[in-house]
């Protein structure tokens, strides 16, 4: 189908060029009539646009209208031969001029422009080239009435009126140059035309600000990477992170064909391979390349160790040689002989812990201190290192230091790392260490916090016998989550410590109303009335905790029974 859609289109462009007279154009302006094509853009193989394109680059590249290309999902160009060539890449795009510049492959057949260097002033003749096939379109004269600068680039207006057919076709000079790519505007113009300089268009390039942003993913086709090695790295790391792996296996073919002598492409590669599709004879192959391309192998071990590693923490039933923890720790130690950067040294680290060596991870993290990598978030994980084996004492010295990396300026930052040094000083049983870390959390916080940290430092209050502020809290909690009902049951449990039987039963009857299955309230309010000497009104509240399964209701009950 697709075929025939083209044939017709090629038939009607046939009947519907006006070719000019080739004798009256000057030998450049006719040869240049063959670079003018027609690109056609699709989705899910139905045509969505047709319209002018003009090749302009040794590279295979296309200039054309963004506007046919928005919610396509692919496109060709036909040149003036017949011959389709799909679109591989989109280059870059201008929507304010309605301009695009776009990649098909290079062959010795295309017959690029050249965009012209010199100068073109007021006065001057320029031709309008259309697309036809055989020998080329149309030429048409149009004289240059006006030349203006628009973000450092030349604006045309010329000496026609402007019609819908003029969209997109380029402006050459007498020695067939590309000059510049007429306009399309909104209401026609029945005394002039306008172009905009091709030195914009051809400059079009994607930057990693805006590469798989914007109008790009409007457009189904793929983004080319930008052409500065840093830059293209840039994205290949982001769509690694972003992107579907689909997307990101065309991205690193992408890297690797701009820049084959890169070990970066092979290290990427390799991890695809080995993360993604478990192929680890494809995966090692790749690794070999990036090894004898890197310059500093450290880089290709620390990228394997860290594949190796994530593919143990998936757990899957997926079984290789290549798979095992010390496997992973052999190459992040080989990156660490042949380079003692603190990255790798944290990697380690990170490895060691995920498998549990708490302790040689600790000492990894420990040892960043005096590097550039000393931070609080390297505190932090040796504090995890040392809460996991119960050593809460070097857990808090940890958390001590990672919030002595913030100064006065900067303390808000901070306030994660206290909070997780209260939960270490609650842990350890030093409760109200704990309660001065919460309350000085709340601070940084300026107090927008939610239910269950009033219900944290309500259990630290209450192990410090903090019982008025730990009432307190608990009743926040209930406030901001009154449908809630673990805080209904903390305030019963904290009410029948202090003897407050008739406000742990009031709060329990409001838990009841909402809760009606709950068996800690029915137990809880039968232990409250017994607290208040009601033992008849308690018995009902144990049988209904009893039936909903509670483990120490029928102990109470039956106690109560026996007397």
């Amino acid at each position: 189908m697709v075929m025939k859609r083209l044939g017709l289109l090629l038939l009607f462009v046939c009947l519907s060029a006006i070719s000019a007279n080739a004798d009256k154009l000057p030998k450049g302006v006719d040869k240049a009539r063959q670079s003018v094509a027609t690109v056609v853009t699709y989705k899910q193989g139905v045509m969505l646009h047709n319209g002018t394109a003009v090749f302009a680059g040794e590279k295979g590249d296309v200039i054309s209208s963004h506007s046919l290309f928005v919610g396509a999902d692919s496109a060709v160009v036909i040149d003036s031969k017949g011959v389709v060539r799909p679109v591989k890449h989109i280059l870059g795009v201008n929507e304010m001029f309605d301009c695009i510049r776009v990649r098909v492959a290079a062959d010795k057949k295309l017959k690029p422009l050249t965009v012209s260097a010199l100068p073109v002033v007021a006065g001057e003749t320029l031709y309008q080239l259309g697309y036809g096939v055989g020998k080329g379109g149309f030429a048409e004269i149009a004289d240059v009435e006006r030349v203006d600068s628009v973000y450092s680039c030349a604006y045309y207006t010329l000496a026609k009126p402007m019609e819908q057919r003029f969209s997109a076709l380029p402006l050459v000079n007498a020695n067939g140059e590309l000059v510049a790519v007429m306009q399309e505007v909104a209401v026609g113009d029945t005394i002039n035309s306008y172009a905009i300089g091709a030195s914009l268009i051809s400059n079009l390039f994607v930057s990693v600000p805006v590469y798989g942003k914007g109008y790009y993913p409007s457009m189904g086709i793929r983004t080319a990477l930008p052409q500065n090695k840093e830059e293209a790295l840039s994205c290949l790391y982001m769509q690694a992170i972003l992107g579907d792996s689909i997307s990101y296996r065309d991205v690193i073919d992408d890297f690797i064909a701009l820049y084959p002598d890169s070990y970066e492409g092979f290290v990427s590669k390799a991890e695809y391979e080995a993360v993604m599709l478990r192929d680890f004879a494809a995966a090692e192959h790749s690794w070999n390349r990036a090894f004898k391309l890197a310059v500093n192998p450290a880089e290709v071990h620390y990228g394997k160790a860290k594949a190796i590693n994530s593919i143990l923490l998936e757990g899957d039933s997926v079984s290789h040689e290549m798979l095992s923890k010390a496997n992973a720790l052999s190459e992040i130690d080989k990156a660490i002989a042949a380079d003692r950067q603190s990255l790798f040294i944290n990697a380690k680290a990170d490895i060691l812990f995920s498998h549990g060596n708490f302790i040689a991870a600790a000492e990894c993290y420990e040892s960043l201190a005096a590097t550039d990598m000393r931070s609080a978030e390297v505190f932090a994980k040796a504090a995890q290192c040392y809460r996991a084996v119960e050593d809460y004492g070097k857990s808090v010295a940890m958390l001590d230091s990672a919030v002595n990396c913030f100064d006065e300026a900067s303390e808000k930052a901070a306030a994660p790392y206290v909070l997780t040094r209260a939960l270490v000083n609650a842990a350890a049983g030093k409760h109200r260490n704990a309660v001065f870390d919460y309350n000085r959390y709340e601070e940084l916080m300026n107090g927008r916090l939610g239910a269950n940290f009033y219900y944290l430092r309500e259990q630290a209050e209450l192990g410090a016998k903090m019982y008025r502020q730990a009432l307190n809290d608990i009743d926040t909690a209930i406030y901001l989550e009154p449908q809630n009902v673990a805080y209904y049951i903390e305030k019963g449990l904290l009410c029948y410590r202090v003897r407050l039987s008739d406000e742990g039963i009031r709060t329990l009857k409001e838990a009841e109303a909402f809760a009606p299955m709950a068996s800690d309230v029915h137990y809880l309010l039968g232990r409250l009335h017994i607290q208040k000497g009601e033992d008849g009104v308690a018995l009902p509240y144990l049988r209904k905790a009893v039936e909903l399964g509670h483990p120490d209701a029928e102990a109470v009950l039956n106690s109560l029974s026996a007397e």
